[in-house]
């Protein structure tokens, strides 16, 4: 048990830190509500809230007749306030939430700005950047700020007393500006030249080799407005019927229904939820869908709150704070299923002091000291209905498999988990319907498999395995379950996994059978809750099969500006402030899938041969690939970039830059363009009598032919540069004088040897029309690489960018190349290089599978090369297509 208690305590810590997975959007719970309701930004999280502050503004009023909500009956409305800059010297501005974010309401009088409205002119600017702290930026290294934005140092002053800065914006150059040391950087846009971002300059020094300075306070704003708002207008259902310098309001623009387990949309993430449950019971969610970890908040609470209890039993209690699945999203909650119990009461505090958790009656009230964390046992549905409910608890925001209870089928039988004061993680629940044959292996979680050995007449052959090792055998006939059962924790023979097969069934071919039920429980993730277990700050203090109570043992003290972990992943943060404020959180971690919201590239037509400038602007998270495909209008490719190294920026705001010079590698011989790359793959004919021969060919810097090899690591043909790398005792010309050792090197046959190139169309490789003769020269094999001026039309630039949540592809971005002949340049390596801060350096090679230099491989092996198993792929796809080409052209 220690070493599960180990185990367990690593996987809560995981919680804890948030790790309940990225997730691409999240979402915060109002509390319920079964007629008309009220939220603002104290009771609902999904709205914008100052903790230190404490304020907010926004404000949802429903009223309701029956399940309606009449036209003009839904009032969304936030309060402007004023508020201090992070950074002291700035003074004060005015601030507006809309939607659960804070934004620019205006400025006041000041030295570096007149008084100015945002709001007024109906412009919401969200707040990038409030930040008070020492940031450096020298001449070297820019200081990236928010929306594409960074300040470079252009130079700073012997004396130090004034500094040169460059602001820029996705590479392009919007401002320059000479600042003095204690003096604010101000960049204004608009007519009413609106401040977007104040930086101020603490000290400058001009060093020998670069200019460094400290930025001691940075304030910034959205240059374009993130919503505009007009009277009149329409923000998702909700018309703008008030926007001053001081308010905004928006009412219902339609009668409203709340249907039964229908999610009600009203602004922008902002929603209503109503369970489907015959009376009407409702409740507001926000989303948040913005890169990073999210503090998830409940209500907020003083210690002069007076939050009423109401206890099954018909008794009533009072408390400081209370924080349930109705109005705190870190508790586990399943509207469909109805799961979700967890409670935790904070009856009293003084000044942040905490006492040890105790309850009491009082006048047949209850009432008490410290905190008290209750989660009760309750019965879940089977996925496949014919076995009845099992039983589950949730805990610290996640659910906790329970046991079987008295709603278990007989199949599976009764048997409590929580009743031996532990608890465990449900792995599979599903009734979907899997078809199985003889040989199939169905494989479920932790490394169980489930081997069909045999279907025959109304029954099934199988045997369960885990991590290779056969656990058990059985025969499992129609409509039946198969259970295995296994010591699970201190609880003697659990049943583990379940199986259902519905049927047997024969065929005109097979004999088949059908699971339709498959239910699997965790051997390894089980928590011990025993009394005395302590998490958090809070004990086990009662453990049965009904119910889990937790109570804090010790005296807590919760301090000003400070955030406690009251139970795994669960948290207290406290106000920076005099008064005793407080809420309780989770942490999210939101990572959206990628989004491209910028891309520039040619607008007029680019010469052959000349140079054309691509940037892209992406929006997102954890990159881990972008990459820049140019095809023709046939869709063959001509280039593949791999932009991932280049980018420039911070956070999830990224810009790639790139060039190509538009000139492409074609074949001496007949001007075949070939996709960009050092390596080609094809199909090689020796000689009439052969059998075609899957290769890939390496060219040199120069274009030519370096090394021919299979795809087993065989040479059929290899340069002299090539040959001197491997440091063999024979010279290249002993080698090829002699018959034996040239039949090792050199199995090409000139004027007989053949050979096709595969190209990349549409992602696809094909093997291209012409055959190409391989012949000698002095200067080495023909035909070989030269480089050609791209032809003229239409190409498209294919993006994809992936992050941790998944890749994003865009295609039909088109730019033209003009002129009417192909313009002969060099050979060797194309002129594909960086364009601005962080272009792409040498796309040259950069196809869609790496491919290793060949002397590197030769050198470690000489006849036994490993391809690359993209190439394998790649030359597979060509084979039969090569066969059918021997037989037409060298029959």
């Amino acid at each position: 048990m220690a070493l599960l208690c180990l185990g367990i305590s690593i996987y809560l810590l995981a919680g804890a830190m948030g790790a309940t997975g990225q997730v691409p959007m999240a979402e915060v719970r109002g509390h319920f509500s079964g007629g008309d309701g009220n939220w603002n930004a104290e009771s609902f999280g999904g709205f914008y809230y100052d903790l230190d502050a404490g304020v907010g503004g926004e404000e949802l009023v429903v009223e309701v007749e029956g399940r309606r909500v009449e036209e003009g009956h839904l009032v969304y409305s936030s309060e402007v306030w004023t508020e201090e800059f992070d950074f002291d010297g700035w003074g004060r501005h005015q601030a507006v939430a809309f939607l659960g974010k804070r934004y620019l309401a205006g400025y006041f009088n000041g030295d570096f700005t007149d008084a100015v409205s945002a709001l007024e002119e109906g412009e919401l600017r969200e707040v990038l950047i409030d930040y008070e702290g020492i940031q450096t930026a020298t001449s070297q290294t820019p200081l990236f700020l928010g929306g594409g934005y960074w300040i470079e140092v252009a130079a700073a002053s012997y004396d130090g007393d004034t500094v040169y800065l460059i602001l820029k914006k996705n590479g392009v150059e919007v401002d320059r500006s000479v600042v003095a040391v204690g003096d604010t950087y101000v960049y204004k846009v608009g007519d009413r030249r609106l401040p977007i971002i104040l930086a101020h300059v603490r000290s400058a020094m001009q060093g020998g080799e670069m200019a460094i300075v400290d930025i001691d306070g940075i304030f910034q704003i959205q240059d374009v407005p993130t919503i505009k708002i007009e009277a009149g207008g329409l923000i998702g259902e909700m018309e703008v019927t008030t926007f001053s310098d001081d308010r905004i309001e928006l009412l219902n623009a339609r009668d409203l229904i709340l249907s039964r387990g229908s999610t009600v949309p009203l602004a922008g993430g902002l929603a209503l939820r109503v369970r489907d449950t015959p009376e009407l019971i409702y409740y507001p969610i926000g989303a948040i869908t913005d890169y990073g970890v999210h503090e998830i908040r409940g209500p907020v609470y003083t210690e002069d709150s007076l939050v009423r209890l109401f206890y099954s039993d018909g008794s009533i209690g009072f408390a400081e704070a209370r924080w349930n699945h109705e109005n705190f999203a870190g508790f586990y909650f399943d509207d469909q299923e109805d799961i979700g119990t967890e409670s935790l009461i904070l009856y009293m505090s003084e000044d942040g002091i905490i006492s040890p958790g105790r309850e009491f009656t009082m006048n047949e009230t209850r009432l008490g000291y410290g905190f008290k964390y209750t989660s009760f046992v309750e019965p879940v549905d089977f996925e496949f209905e014919g076995w009845g409910s099992y039983e589950v608890t949730t805990l610290f925001g996640q659910p906790w498999f329970a046991g079987y209870g008295e709603e278990t089928s007989p199949e599976i039988g009764k048997k409590s988990m929580v009743g031996m004061e532990q608890i465990g993680q449900i792995l599979l629940d599903s009734d979907a319907r899997n078809r199985v044959v003889g040989g199939n292996v169905l494989k479920l979680m932790d490394g169980y498999e489930v081997h069909i050995i045999d279907v025959s007449n109304d029954s099934i052959f199988i045997m369960l395995a885990k991590d290779g090792k056969v656990l058990d055998r059985g025969i499992v006939r129609s409509n039946s379950t198969y259970v295995y059962e296994r010591d699970v924790g201190d609880v003697d023979d659990m049943p583990l996994i379940a199986l259902h097969i519905e049927g047997v069934f024969n065929s005109h071919e097979d004999h088949f059978a059908i699971i339709d039920g498959i239910f699997q429980i965790s051997d390894r993730m089980i928590l011990p809750i025993e009394p005395g277990n302590e998490f958090g700050e809070l004990k086990v203090m009662v453990i049965n099969p009904s119910f889990i109570i937790m109570a804090n043992p010790d005296w807590i003290l919760l301090r000003r500006d400070s955030k406690t972990t009251i139970l795994p992943g669960i948290n207290i943060a406290v106000a920076d402030n005099e008064t005793f404020r407080y809420h309780l959180f989770t942490n999210e971690y939101v990572l959206p899938p990628p989004q491209i919201s910028d891309l520039s590239m040619p607008e007029e037509p680019v010469p052959s041969g000349g140079v054309a400038n691509f940037s892209i602007f992406v929006v997102a998270g954890e990159i881990k690939s972008v990459t820049a495909e140019t095809v023709d209008a046939h869709g063959r490719r001509l280039i593949l970039g791999d932009l991932t190294a280049s980018g420039v920026g911070a956070v999830d705001q990224w810009i790639y830059s790139w060039q190509w010079n538009s000139t492409v590698p074609a074949l001496s011989d007949d001007g075949t363009i070939l996709p960009e790359s050092e390596v080609q793959g094809g199909i090689l004919q020796v000689n009439d009598s052969t059998q075609p021969v899957q290769v890939f060919v390496s060219f040199d810097v120069s274009g030519r032919i370096g090394l021919i090899r299979d795809t087993a690591g065989e040479i059929y043909y290899i340069s002299p540069t090539e040959y001197e790398k491997l440091g063999e005792a024979a010279s290249y010309a002993e080698m090829a004088s002699d018959d034996h050792l040239r039949r090792e090197y050199v199995k090409i046959e000139p004027g007989e040897s053949e050979i096709r190139f595969f190209q990349i169309v549409d992602g696809t490789a094909i093997l291209g029309e012409n055959g190409h003769k391989l012949s000698f020269s002095p200067s080495g094999i023909e035909p070989h690489l030269i480089r050609v001026g791209a032809p003229p039309g239409m190409y498209e630039i294919r993006l994809r960018v992936e992050n941790g949540m998944g890749a994003l592809r865009t295609s039909g971005h088109y730019f033209e190349i003009s002129g009417s002949d192909l313009v002969r340049a060099s050979g060797g390596s194309p002129e594909v290089e960086g364009s601005g801060v962080g272009g792409v350096d040498a796309m040259n090679g950069s196809i869609n599978f790496p491919l290793p230099q060949p002397s590197d491989d030769l050198q470690e092996k000489r006849r036994s090369i490993p391809a690359p198993g993209a190439l394998f792929a790649l030359m597979a796809l060509g084979l039969a297509a090569a066969i059918g080409w021997r037989r037409q052209s060298l029959r």
